[in-house]
C-alpha cells in the first residue's frame, strides 16, 4: 500500500508496529465509507456528482491495474470519501500483485478463502481466478451501489442465491 501514489488511492501515512494490534495510519477521510455516506445523503447528489465520484474510483482502479495489482474486494464500503467528495480506493487486505512477465496475469486464490460474493465476478467465484477484468466486474457493482445511493447489491437474495447460477 505504501508504494501507491495516486489521488484516488488512500495514502498510507505510517504503521505502528509497537502495539497489538498493529495499526495502519492513513490520510483522514472526513465522510468515511462511500456506502454509508450515500445512504446518509440519499437523493442529495445530482447524477453528475455521482458520476464524478465514479470517475475518481475508475481512475484509482486503472492505476492499480497499471501497477499490476488486483484489488479483489472493490465495493462501496471500501471506498472512502473526503470533504470535497473525492473518492479513494482503500482496504487492500485481499489485493495481490500479478506477475508482470506472465502472458495471462492472474491470481488464483486458495480454496476456503472468503470472497465477497456480491461483488465478485462469476469466473472468480467459479474458478477462484482473479484478474483486472474481475475488478472491472466489481466496479460495475460499485456503479450500481453509487447510483442507488448505497443500496446493497442483490439485497433480496442470499449469498447462496447470488452464486447458485454458477
Amino acid at each position: 500500500m505504501g508504494q501507491f501514489e495516486h489521488p484516488n488511492i488512500i495514502r498510507l501515512d505510517g504503521v505502528i508496529t509497537s502495539s497489538v494490534p498493529v495499526m495502519i495510519i492513513t490520510e483522514f477521510m472526513e465522510n468515511g465509507a462511500l456506502d454509508s455516506f450515500l445512504r446518509l445523503n440519499d437523493g442529495q447528489f445530482t447524477p453528475i456528482q455521482l458520476v464524478g465520484m465514479l470517475r475518481g474510483i475508475a481512475s484509482g482502479m486503472r492505476y492499480l491495474s497499471d501497477m499490476s495489482y488486483v484489488h479483489r474486494d472493490l465495493a462501496a464500503r471500501n471506498i472512502l470519501v473526503n470533504s470535497n467528495l473525492v473518492c479513494k480506493v482503500s482496504d487492500f487486505g485481499l489485493s495481490r500483485f500479478l506477475e508482470e512477465n506472465s502472458s495471462d496475469p492472474t491470481y488464483t486464490s486458495s480454496l476456503g478463502g472468503k470472497i465477497p460474493i456480491r461483488w465478485t465476478a462469476p469466473e472468480a467465484i467459479a474458478f477462484r481466478k482473479f484478474t483486472s477484468a474481475s475488478d472491472v466486474w466489481s466496479y460495475g457493482i460499485v456503479m450500481w451501489e453509487v447510483m442507488s445511493f448505497g443500496e446493497r447489491p442483490y439485497w433480496d437474495m442470499s449469498n447462496q442465491d447470488v452464486s447458485r447460477p454458477l
